[in-house]
């Protein structure tokens, strides 16, 4: 599959949760974490979260078997994002492969939706029994209105044992509607933002890691539970290009990791000042996760953003406060031959359907064939 990668985050309220196995159990979750920035709120100190009923299962330390578990998402072959041609010709040919869900509101999605599709909101993608009746033998295609939360949709279902791939851009690369996808206007042209070549950056010190106290053999609860109470707290999982080259220019933005997580090669041709490189693939490795300090806010910087989206909830589920640029290089720079990344634009083609009205329950059926 020709996969390319994207950035791109909604700051919308009607969305929330993602989850897959049933939670029964019920155990007190002291989860030292959540040092992350919620949406409309500065830097939020850890929070212990509590499930209703609490049992006598013993909390033990779990950082190191969530960070196994990112790891091997972000280190593997998953962390990919699917092209609207692509998408459109699994559509027509009604790919029994593949499974679209929509998490735009639902309201949207009855309004104009990919043909297919069936729609679990953002807010209930962690719901037990939403993602207890999505297919495990079929990659899902997550659809929203601009690519970044279905990229951190995908990363945390990737991470629960799903097949999920986000559609590159979302909605705004299968139509120009507006209300589709979410009013919100694709940039006509990436901006000219400064890239430097000096590879004198920041030095890492080693910090201490997040703790994660939860019952021993409940890693995927953890995730559940972890992502449900940053999207029931709407955590904003992107920063635009201009909010952070405002904060540039400032000056050193002390309280930034800025973490470009593209290629070497890529790296060296020209990325932001003071950024380092370390590739997404190394992201949540053991003697990197180290280097992340829990008084900065990590800001991951890829190629046009959904790999730096999945990367951003990968570490915040770790426990870190981190966040994706919004399009990445893409639309940092026209720059292609620095940036490793196609320049942002629009992909839209006059021959990728919407049907209204097309609400259908979750399913297993086909793809594209209701």
């Amino acid at each position: 599959m020709n996969v390319s990668i994207i950035t791109r985050y909604e700051d919308i309220k009607k969305e929330g949760e993602p989850m897959k196995h049933r939670i029964r159990f019920q155990t007190l979750l002291g989860v030292s974490l959540l040092g992350f920035a919620l949406a409309g709120c500065a830097n939020t100190s850890p929070a212990t979260v509590v499930d209703p009923g609490i049992s006598e299962a013993p909390l033990v330390e779990q950082f190191e078997s969530v960070r196994h578990v990112v790891d091997e998402f972000l280190a593997g072959d998953k962390v990919t994002a699917m092209t609207p041609e692509e998408l459109y010709q699994i559509v027509r040919e009604c790919n029994g492969h593949y499974f679209l869900v929509d998490i735009r509101a639902n309201q949207d999605f009855v309004s104009s939706n990919i043909p297919g599709s069936v729609s679990i909101p953002y807010a209930q993608t962690s719901n037990p029994e939403r993602l207890e009746s999505l297919p495990k033998d079929k990659t899902l295609v997550v659809i929203d209105y601009n690519g970044h939360l279905a990229a951190q949709t995908a990363a945390t279902w990737n991470q629960l044992g799903y097949q999920a791939v986000p559609l590159l851009y979302g909605m705004q690369s299968w139509t120009k509607e507006a209300s589709p996808t979410g009013y919100e206007a694709f940039p006509a042209q990436p901006l000219n933002n400064t890239l430097v070549t000096d590879m004198t950056t920041a030095t890492l010190g080693e910090n201490a890691l997040p703790e994660i106290k939860y019952p021993e053999g409940k890693t995927q609860e953890y995730i559940v539970h972890t992502t449900r109470t940053y999207l029931d707290r709407n955590y904003k999982g992107v920063i635009t290009a201009e909010e952070l080259d405002s904060e540039l220019q400032q000056g050193p933005a002390e309280h930034y990791l800025l973490v470009d997580i593209r290629e070497p090669k890529h790296y060296q041709q020209g990325h932001l000042e003071g950024a380092v490189n370390i590739p997404l693939d190394q992201l949540a490795a053991s003697d990197q996760v180290k280097n992340y300090s829990p008084d900065q806010r990590i800001v991951l910087i890829g190629y046009d953003g959904m790999d730096a989206s999945q990367g951003a909830r990968s570490l915040v589920t770790l426990g870190y406060d981190c966040v994706a640029l919004k399009y990445g290089m893409s639309y940092w720079s026209a720059q292609e031959a620095a940036t490793g990344a196609v320049p942002v634009h629009s992909l839209v083609k006059e021959y990728y359907p919407l049907t209204p009205l097309n609400y259908l329950p979750p399913s297993t059926g086909a793809a594209g064939c209701g």
